[in-house]
């Protein structure tokens, strides 16, 4: 299963500023260590700072820091964050992304998918992926 751009290097970024609790990190070292591009950077970390899930300081020492801790951020959260729908099976009011002839009769079908999707990339934190991006078990 594959994710798109956006949550990647949005996960990309979020594991780089978990591995430095310590410290803000700079939008430019966080490209640096991932060899990201700076600019497509600079605004996920801005979508996952109005979603509530990195904070940033100004500043020599700022940067950008997780707002809370990574066994409290899900997978569905930081798809949000970058309004990553490429995984919502879902029909939305007026789509017919899956139904092209309007009505739609898989629509609950698709609906409890879409539920069961969301309730299972929720159950995956940051803190999950760290440990499994770091080789370690938890």
């Amino acid at each position: 299963m594959a994710i798109n751009t956006r949550s990647e290097y949005a996960l990309r970024a979020l594991l780089e500023i978990a591995d430095s609790p310590q410290e803000a990190l700079s939008a430019q070292k966080i490209c640096d260590h991932q060899a990201l591009p700076k600019k497509y950077i600079e605004r996920l970390l801005g979508n996952l700072k109005a979603a509530g899930l990195v904070e940033s300081s100004s500043g020599a020492k700022g940067g950008y820091q997780l707002s809370r801790k990574a066994e409290e951020i899900t997978l569905f959260q930081v798809l949000q964050a970058v309004e990553d729908d490429s995984l919502d099976p879902t029909c939305s009011s007026g789509s017919s992304r899956f139904c092209p002839s309007g009505g739609c009769a898989l629509r609950q079908f698709f609906s409890n998918l879409g539920g069961t999707l969301q309730s299972l990339l929720s159950s995956y934190t940051l803190a999950d992926i760290y440990h499994a991006w770091k080789g370690e078990k938890k």
